[in-house]
């Protein structure tokens, strides 16, 4: 029914998000501590970041077409408490929620290239506030995955990962799914070509969705059915 994404597209398209990347980050301590990608983008990096992982971040971020030498910036840090990696956008964009879960997708593409999850996608408006997403990911048997998104949880998503696990939607064929929790619980669906349009697909994601809503805190829960490129393609809410 479902099956792992072969490349990433964004909802509200990568030209529009690279026009919300607006500023560039700076920090004053580590100026000189970047790397060029192309001739005009640069990867910021400080903390126990290294240039390679700017390099590697870049590179996946060229290759999602987040970059595309237009002159934008992207700050890259590293702690004890992992891995995070900012973005200036124009003010309020989060409020926008295509622009907060494109982010989400953008986190889960780049997260390999700077040591794995989890990792935090941090957002500036230019007035100085900060919007932190968590991006983070459970293999459920060796190949079938839950990501968790938002103010979703590690344990949501071995929660949910567990029910899916016990109702057979999640058979080790490397499905994946995500939970995102914010203003209200969602679960996204990657699902083949067109099954967003068939009456008895939907239904069997609604089926799926009510079985499994307790694992999550339960219903309502918004389910999203996407394609093979993470694009949204039918939304609808489970009461």
């Amino acid at each position: 029914m479902i099956h792992k994404p072969r490349a990433f597209a964004f909802g509200i398209g990568l030209a529009l998000l690279v026009t919300l990347a607006a500023g560039v980050y700076r920090t004053q301590a580590h100026k000189n501590r970047k790397v060029i990608i192309g001739t005009k983008d640069e990867i910021d990096y400080t903390g126990y970041a290294t240039k390679e992982d700017a390099r590697m971040l870049g590179q996946a971020l060229a290759s999602s077409g987040f970059l595309s030498n237009q002159g934008v910036s992207v700050l890259l840090s590293k702690g004890p408490s992992g891995a995070s990696v900012s973005f200036v956008v124009k003010e309020s964009a989060w409020n926008h929620p295509d622009t907060i879960s494109s982010y989400e997708v953008i986190g889960r593409r780049i997260a390999p290239s700077i040591g794995g999850f989890p990792i935090t996608v941090r957002l500036l408006d230019p007035a100085g506030h900060i919007k932190k997403l968590t991006v983070g990911k459970v293999l459920m048997g060796t190949r079938d995955e839950v990501y968790y998104v938002g103010s979703a949880t590690e344990e949501d998503a071995q929660s949910i990962g567990r029910a899916l696990k016990t109702i057979g939607f999640f058979a080790d064929l490397g499905a994946s799914v995500v939970v995102s929790k914010g203003d209200g619980t969602a679960i996204w669906f990657v699902t083949n070509e067109g099954f967003w349009e068939k009456p008895e697909a939907i239904a069997g994601f609604e089926r799926v969705t009510r079985q499994v809503a307790g694992s999550v805190g339960g219903l309502p829960i918004e389910v999203r059915l996407l394609n093979a490129e993470m694009e949204t393609k039918r939304v609808m809410t489970i009461q």
